[in-house]
C-alpha cells in the first residue's frame, strides 16, 4: 500500500512520488526555523539578509558536519563504498556533528559582520528546539536511531528491511520469516518530546532573560543532559562506544559542562556588574 501523501500526488500529478521521511522532516524543520529565527532576529535589529546569510551557512555545514560525523562513526563501511557518502537521501547524520558544524560556520560569519553572536545565538535557540522536534519524527519514520528491545506499553515494532529488523535478524534475536522486528524502546520519539517541550520552555523564557546567550546556552546543556539519558536506551550499536559510554554521551557531558560554565560565568558577571553599578 502506498503512503497515503505519495498516493494523494499521484492521483494529482499522474505519476509516484517518492518522498524520503528523514529529508523531508529536515528541510521542514529548516523551512520553519529559518522563519522563526529571522523574525525573532529583526526585533533585535538584526538585518534580514545578515540573518539568512548566518542561517544558509549554518544549514550547509550542519549538513556536512552531521554527514561527516556519521561517516567517521561507520568509517569501514565507507571506506569500502565510497560514493555511499554521498547518498543524503537514504539517511546518516549525527546530530552533534552537525550542531557542531553550524554553530561554528555561523560565528564565523556574525564575527565577520560584526553581529553580536550571543544575541542572534538566542534567536535561533526556539528553532534548534523545534528542529529535534521534527527531525527525530524523521528518524522514527526512517527507522535510524532505534531503541533497545522493551515490553514497555508504547513500545514499538519496525517492519521488515528495517535497521532495527535487520539488526535483530543479524544478532539471531529474530527469524528471516518474521516480518516485524521485537518491540523497542522509541527512542526517537523521546528526543522529539524533549525538543518540543525545550522549545516550549525556552518561549516561555525568552521576555525574562537576564543575559544574552542564556537562552542557547540553557538549550544546549539541557538537551546534553537528555540525550545523554535517552543514549542508555538506544539500541543501535554503530554509534562507538568508550567503556560502557557511547561516542554521543561523552559528547553530551563535555557539550554540558561547556555551555553550564558558560551560562553561569555570563550571569555572574553581570550580576557582579549589577552590584557594582
Amino acid at each position: 500500500m502506498e503512503p497515503r501523501i505519495d498516493a494523494y500526488l499521484k492521483s494529482v500529478f499522474g505519476t509516484a512520488f517518492l518522498l524520503p521521511d528523514y529529508i523531508t522532516m529536515l528541510a521542514l524543520s529548516c523551512l520553519v526555523g529559518i522563519y522563526l529565527c529571522v523574525k525573532a532576529a529583526g526585533k533585535q535589529g538584526v538585518p534580514a539578509q545578515n540573518a539568512l546569510n548566518a542561517l544558509l551557512l549554518a544549514f550547509i555545514f550542519a549538513i556536512v558536519g552531521a554527514r561527516l560525523y556519521y561517516c567517521f562513526q561507520h568509517l569501514s563501511f565507507f571506506v569500502a563504498h565510497p560514493a555511499e557518502v554521498f547518498a543524503l537521501w537514504k539517511g546518516g547524520f549525527a546530530s552533534y556533528g552537525g550542531f557542531i558544524g553550524g554553530v561554528l560556520a555561523a560565528m564565523l560569519y556574525l564575527k565577520k559582520v560584526r553581529i553580536p553572536i550571543w544575541v542572534f545565538a538566542d534567536c535561533c535557540a526556539p528553532s534548534i528546539a523545534l528542529g529535534v522536534f521534527l527531525t527525530r519524527i524523521g528518524c522514527f519514520m526512517n527507522g535510524c536511531c532505534f531503541g533497545k528491545v522493551s515490553d514497555l506499553p508504547w513500545a514499538v515494532r519496525f517492519p521488515h528491511g528495517s535497521g532495527p529488523h535487520i539488526q535483530q535478524l543479524l544478532n539471531g534475536q529474530i527469524s528471516g520469516a518474521q516480518n516485524l522486528s521485537l518491540p523497542i524502546h522509541p527512542t526517537q520519539i523521546y528526543h522529539s518530546i524533549t525538543g518540543f517541550i525545550l522549545f516550549l520552555l525556552i518561549i516561555h523564557l525568552r521576555k525574562n532573560k537576564k543575559v544574552d546567550g542564556q537562552l542557547f546556552l540553557m538549550f544546549a546543556a539541557l538537551y546534553s543532559l537528555s540525550r545523554f539519558l535517552i543514549e542508555f536506551y538506544r539500541g543501535d550499536i554503530t554509534r562507538g562506544f568508550v567503556g560502557i559510554l557511547s561516542l554521543p554521551q561523552l559528547f553530551s557531558l563535555i557539550m554540558a559542562a561547556i555551555a553550564g560554565y558558560f551560562l553561569i560565568m555570563k550571569i555572574r558577571k553581570k550580576e557582579a556588574f549589577s552590584f557594582a553599578s
